[in-house]
């Protein structure tokens, strides 16, 4: 059990009334973190060389070895630990686990070079007594404005947990990457390369310097291209990308954006092999090419060996994969919150 576990099992000792251990989970009750993308947006082409209308383009043979030599993911769990009868009614209370990693590459292996993660209950504080859980050294985030606690389903209580649990794993994985660009020297020569949209990452930064980082997003779900653009990237075959694009979410983002068919087999959903790259706002326009065509010779020298047996070995790079693993193998599995909650109903 986990210290922050031994807190809660403590904290419910004390605090008994009201409170439904949650031992087996309904179908219903399943908490899926959402997708990091939704919605459609827009985008403002970016001028090439020689290329005035969107299209799509071969990736030249790269002229060197990947230079990426950094990697930053993160996981997530969640799990519906115990709800709670309020005066506004039954309230869900989850237990979210967050970790973020940043890996190394050195000699040709990857090395974790940082940890971080993060344990807290995540609830509509609001209907709680807020004081109890910090007298405990409780971790909570809060799932609810307290206008939104009485007209909120239960349910839905639990798919607002699981996007907390998300944007808080967004932040750790924000912070580090921030702090990794920070420290590094105008000359130097390391790249980053972070799982999902550097956007927020950019827009973030102090001043604006050369910057080496990329971010690569495997989710789909938001739509930023005309469909007959978009049907373009959807046709492309392994190893080509798309014209350059900015991303408008709102505003118009501080980077570049195009997407690029790692692999492809025949009988694919067309997403299959399909990531889209995002690198800073940091080039001169016409140099704008150069660099997509470089960044993306570098990312499909990225996919040997494959991420089997993960189902998403078709976009997730190695070095995604090797971070991951790695987490997890440090993260307290759900048979640990488990045994908690045994140890708690014990007691009561």
């Amino acid at each position: 059990m986990t210290p922050f576990l031994r807190k809660v099992t403590e904290f419910l000792r004390q605090y008994p009334e009201g409170v439904k251990l949650v031992r087996r989970v309904s179908t219903e009750d399943e908490l899926e973190p959402p997708d990091e993308e939704g919605g459609f947006e827009g985008a403002m082409l970016v001028a090439e060389p020689n290329r005035k209308e969107f299209g799509t383009f071969p990736i030249p043979s790269a002229d060197s070895a990947t230079q990426f030599t950094h990697f930053i993911d993160g996981i997530q769990h969640s799990h519906l630990m115990y709800y709670q009868q309020t005066e506004q009614g039954f309230m869900p209370v989850v237990y979210g686990y967050v970790s973020v990693g940043l890996l190394e590459r050195r000699e040709r292996q990857l090395h974790p070079v940082r940890i971080e993660s993060e344990e807290a209950l995540y609830l509509p504080l609001k209907a709680f007594d807020a004081a109890r859980f910090k007298r405990h050294g409780i971790t909570v985030h809060d799932t609810l404005e307290e206008r939104e606690i009485a007209d909120t389903p239960f349910s839905t209580m639990l798919v607002r947990a699981a996007a907390t649990v998300a944007r808080v794993r967004d932040q750790l994985e924000h912070r580090v990457a921030l702090e990794w660009i920070e420290s590094q020297s105008p000359d130097g020569s390391d790249w980053l390369v972070v799982d999902g949209s550097i956007a927020d990452l950019m827009s973030s930064l102090k001043q604006r310097r050369l910057t080496r980082v990329i971010g690569v997003s495997k989710s789909h779900r938001t739509g930023y291209l005309p469909l007959n653009w978009m049907a373009q990237v959807l046709s492309m075959p392994a190893g080509y990308r798309s014209s350059v694009f900015r991303p408008q979410r709102g505003k118009v983002a501080d980077v570049y954006s195009w997407y690029l068919r790692l692999r492809w087999r025949e009988g694919a959903s067309p997403t299959y092999g399909l990531v889209r790259v995002e690198m800073p706002v940091m080039t001169e326009p016409e140099e704008t090419q150069e660099w997509a065509d470089r960044l993306s010779a570098w990312l499909l020298q990225e996919t040997s060996p494959l991420s089997l047996p993960d189902p998403r070995y078709d976009r997730l790079l190695y070095p995604f994969r090797m971070c991951e693993q790695h987490l997890r193998s440090r993260a307290p599995s759900e048979a640990v919150m488990r045994t908690a909650i045994e140890r708690v109903s014990i007691a009561v």
